[in-house]
């Protein structure tokens, strides 16, 4: 690999010759660092809304090169920051209730918000098998734990980055000069009045700082340093510096010639005279259908507890590590998508029994040592369950009752309630005509009589096959079904139906 090429396009540079792209960034910590050293990778998303697909792709390229350090025998942790001493953006105060009257304030003051979002995606993390388990709700470990969730909001206001706000405070001119900008650009006061980060730095000292607030008119020398925040490039070097910090994850937009990733290079070698961390560029998520990449502060994305409701975690972190990090990928749920997505894990299982050292590779960094025995294949779980009324159970042991196909039919069961067409929703205005001779159905049956059936029982056109509905119901409820529409109008089969498929559902029209 090059060495000898400088500036930002030395971020996109890859060993292809290694199995898989976090083996790449692997050894290069190991040839950064000592091998006493645990390498720390940082991942970070600020909570301006739900965090979504695309937010993840950064926690998963940190799990990844993690474990691809465990793989090759060194330590490593992950450090989950959440970058809630950023400010909210005054357009999504306007047009969020919820964030009215917060616009310029740290997102972490908007406190039951921010506690909401930032535990919903904990959670998530979990249920993917990359926060551990015993972590509280808030992400938080004991000391020493190789996983760390740390709160912005919290770390400031209590000081932690104070020393090194100083020390940023104290060279505020050479750092104005190694970014190119003027030195009161560098810093943001929150207003020790209103609270609010609309102020404008008059005189930058040491151990304090002369602002005027534009929100509540505020003229006012503060020396509390952790009101001063640095600009989002200071910030994320300070940060670095304090934890330690080896490598991080980054979207394409940040690593850019004149981004964040770029543009602080000069920081690290003329003030820090330290390593700037080991950058792993990765490219744009975006959901089918949609042009933009994916946004939480627009809100509508899809998040990771969306994919786990119709994928295992494993194939979930499949999606994200099968292509290059340096690409951009589209995710969905509709079902070109979705079979897709099956399709695919189950040709790359199977090279992975073929011994295909790629797929070898990926697969121990998602899966460790976990099953690659065959499966039947989605598509053909979903014909079975539409043939069976969504009859769970029984399609489990036809495809041969092991948990990995019970979970596998889980998911499609999932899919297909929240996602998928099922014939039980083609509900018709039709009404049935009669189809009982004396008490019993009729022995001959036609297109005609097969349509009366399934309006009578289901409210729906179609259906599957009489055969199949006395073979999940019994003849005798069948029969039964179709007395209590005669009679008093009820479809109990259909309501038995809508209770396989969504559980909670108000049943019949």
């Amino acid at each position: 690999m090059s060495t000898t090429r400088t500036g930002y396009a030395d971020l996109f540079q890859q060993d292809h010759t290694q199995p898989h792209w976090a083996y790449h960034y692997a050894r290069r910590l190991i040839d950064r660092h000592g091998p006493e050293r645990r390498v720390v990778i940082q991942t970070s998303m600020s909570p301006t809304g739900w965090f979504h697909v695309g937010n993840f792709r950064d926690t998963a390229c940190a799990y990844l090169v993690h474990r691809a350090l465990e793989r090759l025998g060194r330590r490593s942790s992950i450090l989950l920051s959440f970058d809630d001493y950023d400010p909210v953006r005054p357009a999504q105060a306007a047009a969020q209730s919820e964030l009215a009257g917060y616009g310029t304030r740290p997102l972490g003051a908007v406190t039951e918000r921010s506690r909401r979002i930032c535990r919903r995606y904990i959670d998530e993390l979990k249920r993917m098998g990359i926060c551990p388990a015993e972590a509280d709700a808030d992400g938080r470990t004991p000391a020493g734990s190789p996983w760390q969730t740390h709160y912005q909001y919290e770390r400031y206001l209590s000081g932690t980055y104070v020393p090194l706000q100083r020390h940023y405070l104290r060279g505020a001119r050479k750092l104005a000069k190694l970014l190119d900008q003027a030195p009161e650009h560098l810093f943001t006061v929150y207003c020790e009045q209103c609270g609010r980060g609309s102020t404008r730095n008059l005189r930058l000292g040491h151990d304090r700082v002369r602002y005027a607030c534009e929100s509540c008119g505020a003229l006012a020398t503060t020396r509390r340093v952790e009101l001063v925040k640095p600009s989002w490039a200071l910030d994320w070097t300070l940060r670095v510096t304090h934890e330690r910090i080896d490598c991080e994850p980054a979207g394409q937009d940040h690593c850019s010639a004149g981004s964040t990733m770029d543009r602080t290079q000069p920081i690290y070698r003329g003030y820090l005279r330290a390593h700037q961390p080991v950058i792993v560029p990765y490219g744009l998520v975006r959901q089918f259908g949609d042009r933009g990449k994916v946004s939480g502060s627009r809100g509508g994305g899809m998040t990771v507890g969306d994919l786990l409701r119709v994928m295992p975690p494993r194939l979930v972190l499949f999606l994200y590590g099968r292509p290059n990090c340096l690409s951009d990928m589209r995710l969905g749920l509709d079902r070109a998508s979705f079979l897709g997505a099956y399709d695919a894990y189950d040709r790359f299982l199977a090279e992975v029994r073929e011994g295909d050292p790629k797929a070898v590779a990926l697969h121990e960094l998602i899966d460790g040592d976990g099953d690659t025995a065959p499966l039947p294949r989605m598509r053909a779980v979903l014909g079975l369950l539409h043939s069976h009324s969504y009859d769970a159970e029984r399609v489990v042991a036809l495809t041969g009752g092991t948990p990995e196909v019970a979970e596998r039919v889980g998911h499609a069961l999932a899919w297909l309630a929240g996602y998928g067409r099922c014939w039980i929703d083609e509900v018709s205005d039709a009404e049935p005509g009669p189809l009982l001779a004396g008490d019993a159905l009729p022995e001959r049956w036609d297109r005609a009589s097969y349509r009366d059936l399934y309006l009578t029982l289901f409210g729906t056109e179609s259906g599957p096959p009489l055969r199949r509905l006395d073979r999940t119901f019994g003849r005798d409820a069948v029969v039964a079904a179709v007395h209590a529409y005669r009679d008093r109008a009820e479809r109990p089969l259909r309501k038995r139906v809508l209770g396989r498929l969504r559980p909670g559902d108000p049943g019949a029209r």
